[in-house]
């Protein structure tokens, strides 16, 4: 039968049914469209838009696609957004760029979002903490909402920012620290995470306003093994990493296997057994031996790479559980010196690593139990230098 052009009317069953999947949101822009703007208070200012037009004519936006009349004013073809957007995706400038599987797309997006963050338990809920300083006096791209999406785009928890009114969440901003690699950048460096781990996260965690932790760290890799060593096991942690080969934060999706790391030990011909030695990282680069300080060449050595085919590389860490495999394989090789070496005095830590590495590396050690731990850096020239110690 031939459209009489007429447009039907939405039931007010339809109508619920798209409040609803829509979360009260603009499926466009997520803003909230069932409080007041100025005086909050409850009121209804989105509006419903037909994805395809309402009637079957040329003049009904997107109104010529085959989609049955008695189902355009179902819910299916409906989306909750803004009165301005609403007008603005119906003009006749937009309509080769607002098609109808776009519009699909950005609803069942949404509506699916939706779903899922409304049915996560309210104790998944985990505090962003975010720390960013300057390398080579660079840093890089860490708003709220990239933290937001890499934590809902890989983990089943939502983002939450907790003790600040600005809900920017648990800040430690190191992007004005002085003199990048001198004595005093270092000291004022671990001292600006000392503030904010002991005058925040410490006392939420332990009044339960925190109980997960989400961790986004872009900073020299002293400091990040710094942040990792006040992470301890009273803190449930999740690390996160900028990739090189993305520029994002968001682990991604891989079907690669799990990379394994292997330590190998080589003893000094004159050093005694407990005496200090270096460790080499060789993750996401290579240390070679004679880049070593000269006063380090001389030690016991022990180098931990990837093994089993993997080559160190800038992602080997291309999931959470490349870092667990990490931290394990420097957790076995503490463990292994508590019985070889159990008086080492320090244990010299020169390495390649990547970001989330660099934390987990600091979480492995314990303070109790391990040797001291002097961390280095490499300089600009190529050197290495040391520039702090985890006593």
């Amino acid at each position: 039968m031939a459209d009489d052009g007429r447009r039907g009317r939405i039931s007010d069953t339809e109508r619920l049914k798209v409040y609803l999947r829509s979360g009260g949101r603009c499926a466009l822009c997520g803003k909230y469209l069932l409080e007041g703007t100025v005086t909050r208070r409850p009121m209804r200012l989105g509006e419903l838009a037909h994805i395809v037009g309402a009637k079957q004519t040329s003049g009904s936006p997107r109104g010529l696609d085959p989609l049955p009349k008695d189902k355009r004013e179902k819910a299916e073809n409906l989306m909750l957004i803004c009165r301005d957007e609403h007008t603005e995706l119906d003009r006749k400038g937009t309509l080769d760029v607002i098609t109808v599987e776009k519009l699909r797309t950005i609803k069942q997006d949404h509506e699916a979002w939706i779903y899922r963050m409304t049915g996560l338990d309210r104790n998944r809920g985990t505090a962003v903490l975010r720390m960013l300083g300057k390398i080579r006096g660079n840093t890089v791209e860490l708003a709220r909402p990239t933290a937001s999406s890499a934590i809902l785009e890989s983990d089943d928890r939502f983002p939450d920012f907790p003790l600040s009114h600005d809900l920017h969440g648990i800040e430690i901003d190191l992007q004005r620290l002085p003199g990048e690699g001198t004595d005093e950048y270092w000291k004022t460096g671990m001292a600006a995470i000392d503030e904010v781990i002991e005058h925040k996260l410490k006392d939420a965690v332990a009044d339960g306003t925190v109980q997960h932790v989400s961790v986004f760290a872009f900073a020299r890799l002293p400091l990040l093994v710094y942040l990792g060593s006040r992470l301890d096991d009273t803190y449930r942690v999740k690390l996160y990493q900028r990739h090189r080969s993305t520029d994002a934060w968001t682990w991604p999706n891989t079907d690669a296997p799990t990379p394994q790391f292997e330590v190998t030990s080589e003893r000094a011909n004159d050093a005694p057994a407990s005496s200090p030695a270096v460790l080499i990282l060789n993750v996401s680069g290579t240390v070679h031996p004679d880049e070593l300080p000269e006063d380090l060449r001389g030690l016991n050595r022990h180098v931990l790479a990837p093994v089993g085919g993997t080559q160190a590389g800038v992602d080997v860490i291309n999931s959470p559980e490349a870092v667990a495999a990490f931290r394990h394989a420097v957790r076995s090789l503490l463990s292994d010196l508590e019985v070889s070496d159990k008086n080492m005095p320090v244990l010299h830590v020169v390495g390649a690593l990547p970001l989330a590495a660099a934390v987990a590396l600091g979480q492995a050690r314990d303070p109790h139990v391990h040797p001291t731990f002097a961390i280095y850096w490499r300089t600009d020239d190529g050197a290495y230098k040391q520039a702090l110690d985890l006593a």
